[in-house]
């Protein structure tokens, strides 16, 4: 097969264009009428006669044909009337030789040579339009040879990427196992972010994926939200809860079965879900039930295929009984780490909280910020009798009295000390975050707090931080929120 160079689609244009230029239909009026005239002016010349009555009027008889030869039958046929009116009565005219004499010398002279010029104006017309034709199916067939070599140039080089990594798989089968036994043993520890970090460097390392994630549902709604990515990049716009009705990750989630692209178009129930965001994805199953679902979100071509699906599927069923294991420790030390007086979480839960919410911060560029709230005459109460777990179940209460008055949606934790609440409130950004504290140290200035029908003064003072859409660090958040409550006590 005769390869085309790629360079030629410009060549084709190029041609096209010159064509459509040259052919413009001022230009060619311009010339035609100079054309015109020139032949009419040549009857001026010394020894030359009006009309060139002395060559038969060839001049202006030959002038259509010309045009006809080069733009096509109408051009040369208005060039031939053009010239013949030039010739045959504005020059005579412009001579005073349009007379009797004149008018009987063209009929004389001219009907042989007109007929003539009028049958060699058609043919040289035809022959035109028969070039312009061909021209034009030979662009096409160009264009379309240009396409079919184009095309064939693309299959070529993605079979060539699948052959070599056809022979990369093979050639690397030894390997392999040793790298997939390396990663599984990074499993071995207590530290569920560790461990999901390790499964999609895993993912990365076997399956070449660009981005992936994990995903577990949510306490409200059960909405599925990241619980670790990798390869998402910042501004970004991506999905930071997906429903477990409408989409292909929640199918999975709820029937524990792996999905992969080409079932999209299998018809029900895919036909119905949201199909757009996953390549693959496989749920992560700990004691035969859903815990979360992990997705591939980008992948070469040449590593589509049901040995990546296969490979991942083991990967993920030699890490399910390390998973097994974290997760039970971690809902042992949520337990421990929640406060039984008040049932909010502790100030180590929302440590963790607060760097998950960041590592996801800014993929639908929203913003996060942490207040605390402290009841800065705690010790004076304890002092005066009061006791100790009801003095936090009062502070506890602010959550809720919060969220009510402000209309926002935080999340509660304890702070570092029993007097001290701290809200994490998504989408509240740094421009808002100072007067939604002036709005909430209004809130409860203005709120009676009672104790068994006692009145107790509630003095309250806060601090705060915020990240935006390019994230944030959690130790940073944590030491200013504290900085702010520190010049507050002085």
């Amino acid at each position: 097969m005769t390869f085309i160079p790629r360079s030629w689609r410009s060549d084709t244009r190029s041609i096209v264009r010159a064509t459509l230029s040259r052919e413009r239909p001022a230009v060619v009026a311009a010339e035609a009428l100079g054309a015109a005239l020139l032949v009419g002016a040549a009857g001026f010349l010394p020894g030359a006669s009006p009309g060139s009555l002395g060559l038969y009027g060839l001049p202006a008889l030959a002038a259509g044909p010309v045009f006809a030869a080069f733009y096509g039958f109408g051009w040369g046929f208005a060039t031939w009337l053009l010239s013949c009116a030039s010739a045959f009565l504005l020059a005579p005219l412009l001579a005073d030789a349009f007379d009797a004499a004149f008018v009987s010398s063209l009929a004389g002279t001219l009907p042989v040579p007109a007929t003539a010029s009028i049958a060699l104006l058609a043919a040289a017309g035809f022959a035109r339009s028969r070039a312009d034709r061909s021209r034009a199916e030979l662009l096409a067939r160009l264009k379309d040879a240009v396409v079919r070599s184009l095309r064939l140039e693309r299959a070529t080089e993605t079979l060539e990427r699948v052959n070599r990594e056809l022979e990369n798989r093979v050639a690397g089968q030894g390997d392999s196992v040793t790298l997939l036994h390396d990663s599984v043993r990074k499993l071995a520890s207590l530290n569920l972010d560790e461990a999901l970090a390790s499964i999609l460097e895993t993912v990365e390392l076997f399956a070449g994926a660009r981005s992936a994630s994990i995903w577990i549902p949510g306490e409200a709604g059960g909405r599925l939200n990241p619980i670790a990515v990798k390869g998402w990049r910042a501004g970004e716009e991506r999905d930071t809860a997906l429903d477990p009705e409408t989409s292909v990750e929640g199918w999975t989630f709820r029937n524990r079965k792996p999905y992969s692209a080409r079932m999209a178009s299998s018809g029900p129930p895919f036909d119905r879900l949201d199909c757009s965001r996953a390549i693959m994805a496989f749920p992560l199953v700990i004691k035969g039930k859903s815990w979360a679902v992990l997705v591939i979100e980008d992948l070469p071509f040449e590593r589509y295929s049901l040995y990546t699906e296969s490979l991942l599927a083991i990967v993920l069923s030699l890490a399910e009984p390390y998973l097994k294991t974290i997760v039970e420790y971690e809902a042992l030390r949520s337990r421990r780490e929640v406060d039984e007086e008040t049932g909010l979480p502790g100030f180590p839960v929302l440590a963790r909280t607060l760097e998950r919410e960041l590592a996801t911060l800014g993929y639908e560029q929203a913003a996060l910020s942490l207040v605390v709230v402290e009841m800065a005459n705690f010790a004076e109460l304890l002092g005066k009798g009061r006791q100790r777990p009801e003095l936090k179940r009062l502070v506890a209460a602010c959550h809720r009295i919060v969220d009510r008055s402000e209309g926002s949606k935080s999340l509660a934790f304890h702070f570092r000390e029993d007097s001290q609440l701290a809200l994490l409130v998504p989408g509240l950004g740094p421009d808002d975050v100072s007067l939604y504290c002036l709005e909430l140290l209004g809130t409860l200035a203005a709120l009676p707090f009672e104790i068994g029908g006692e009145h107790v003064p509630f003095e309250a003072i806060v601090g705060f931080a915020s990240a935006g859409a390019g994230g944030g660090d959690a130790e940073a958040m944590l030491a200013e929120a504290e900085h702010l409550l520190s010049l507050q006590r002085i």
